[in-house]
């Protein structure tokens, strides 16, 4: 089917839902693999463990998104050379891209050392602003789980760089596979650590980020030795296109570091939200928000999987001069995306309380009664209860701004977004929790939750915006005049794959 006949007969939602699926599955995989670390801590280990592991792996991942936002615009600048048909240009954009990723990876390593000191840094900082002190045991958890997942950073760049070129050219599938089978490995090593078997000892937490580094490293392997795979090879150049060239590097950079900015600045509020804001109010407090946090990865990520589609389709489209399918294909991925998230909002709704119980597994030890720990673990799934419902609100805007941010990087458009999420981030997430703790500290960590659901929904319709301004329509990243009007319909009607596809240019 062309990209015409898909346009009138399912207005273009067949051609995004081929790429979509496998790219939100393959998020789902992400996502699974947390979910199950998280149901696997909290119920082997225990509701600390929970929130030490939470909090570790968010601190940790904010040094990871500036890079994890600057590879990601190798789909971009390989979705467009697909749409021009420079196939070798492909392949080399896919190294240069996992060679900033193992450069950026070595640079975030040392941060492994201080680990301790950063968490008590943060602990006392909580401390000055009158929130409740982090106890020694916490801090000590808290460290070694974010120890190895800096440890195993380098692993994850490199294999999102990769995976960046597998939704470039349009085969997401390579990137769910590897991610499933990822996933099998993470659990299995995390059962055989956390708990101990054979000769492995019980390392509990310990072992589950070792799991996660093992599961990490497991997936660089199989997508590396697909990326060099003959089929991928052949067409794409990716064995002889190897080599260094500097200014490819410039042009990831050039495009992608307000990418990686805005991911970082994204993260880093999120990450305040619930280090510093919810930890404000206690253990409880962060444990609920924990297992809440679970559920919200398994709606966004996929959207965001929907969003890289976008990214891909977009890119493609553009690259083969047609900007108009290129905003259509936009517009049926937000519907794809508003309808699942939309869906995960009703479960919200009417399931919040057995979904918390899930992840709460109270064990008190000798100094709490069996009395007290019924009232702990009822007061933990009440708050996250209600972060649930906060979050049920604010779904449909939370997809409409993930895919519209998608399809605005396709197009290189990514500094305008990134301004927006520094202006809004710090003063909506970060000021507005600030003020609730301030002036309505009876809501709890619930009150920085609302400042969090007052961004979401802010942002979603100003990317929508931005994109239907059509401002990214004057950007070209290619290089190249604008192609001639019957060679780029030709184009569109393969699908963005023109005669001469096998063609490469340098």
């Amino acid at each position: 089917m062309t990209a015409r006949d898909d346009d009138r007969r399912f207005w273009g939602v067949g051609e995004v839902l081929r790429l979509a699926l496998p790219a939100a599955a393959g998020m789902i995989n992400s996502t699974i693999m947390q979910f199950v670390d998280g149901w696997m801590v909290a119920n082997l280990i225990g509701h600390h463990a929970l929130s030490a592991q939470f909090v570790s792996a968010i601190l940790s991942f904010v040094p990871a998104s500036l890079v994890t936002g600057i590879v990601t615009v190798v789909n971009t600048f390989v979705s467009q050379n697909l749409g021009a048909r420079r196939l070798k240009r492909c392949g080399q954009y896919g190294w240069h891209g996992f060679y900033l990723a193992i450069l950026f990876g070595a640079l975030i390593l040392p941060l492994a050392g201080p680990a301790e000191q950063l968490f008590q840094a943060l602990s006392r900082l909580i401390v000055w602003g009158g929130g409740q002190p982090t106890a020694p045991d916490e801090l000590a958890r808290q460290a070694v789980y974010f120890r190895y997942m800096i440890i195993g950073i380098p692993l994850m760049l490199m294999t999102r760089a990769l995976g960046q070129f597998f939704f470039g050219i349009h085969r997401p599938w390579i990137v769910f596979v590897v991610t499933t089978l990822s996933v099998g490995v993470n659990v299995a090593a995390n059962y055989v650590l956390i708990t101990g078997w054979w000769v492995f000892p019980a390392w509990g937490l310990k072992g589950a980020a070792v799991g996660t580094v093992i599961g990490f490293g497991f997936a660089f392997l199989l997508m590396f030795a697909r990326f060099l795979w003959p089929d991928i090879g052949r067409r794409f150049h990716t064995r002889r296109a190897w080599r260094l060239r500097p200014r490819l590097c410039r042009d990831i950079l050039r495009v992608g570091w307000p990418a990686g900015v805005h991911f970082c600045l994204d993260i880093l509020a999120w990450s305040v939200l619930n280090s510093v804001l919810v930890a404000y109010f206690g253990q409880v407090h962060k444990a609920a928000c924990a297992a809440a946090t679970r559920y919200l990865h398994i709606s966004f990520m996929p959207a965001i999987g929907v969003g890289i589609a976008a990214t891909a389709l977009v890119g493609r489209y553009i690259g083969a001069a047609r900007p108009e399918i290129a905003r259509r294909r936009a517009h049926a991925a937000v519907l794809l995306a508003v309808a699942y998230m939309g869906l995960c909002g009703l479960a919200f709704v009417l399931f919040a309380r057995p979904m918390i119980e899930q992840f709460v597994t109270v064990h008190g030890g000798d100094d709490l009664s069996a009395a007290q720990r019924a009232a702990l673990h009822a007061e933990i799934v009440r708050i996250g209860a209600i972060v649930l419902l906060c979050a049920a609100v604010y779904q449909a805007f939370d997809a409409v701004g993930i895919v519209f941010f998608g399809a605005l990087r396709g197009a290189g458009d990514t500094l305008w977004p990134m301004v927006v999420t520094f202006v809004l981030g710090w003063t909506i997430i970060v000021g507005g929790g600030l003020a609730f703790i301030r002036w309505a500290p009876q809501l709890g960590s619930i009150g920085p939750w609302l400042a969090a659901t007052a961004y979401v929904m802010v942002m979603g319709p100003i990317m929508a915006w931005r994109f239907e301004s059509g401002a990214w329509r004057k950007i070209d990243l290619l290089g190249r005049p604008p192609a001639h009007p019957a060679a780029a319909r030709v184009a569109s009607e393969a699908g963005g794959a023109a005669p001469g596809d096998q063609a490469s240019t340098d």
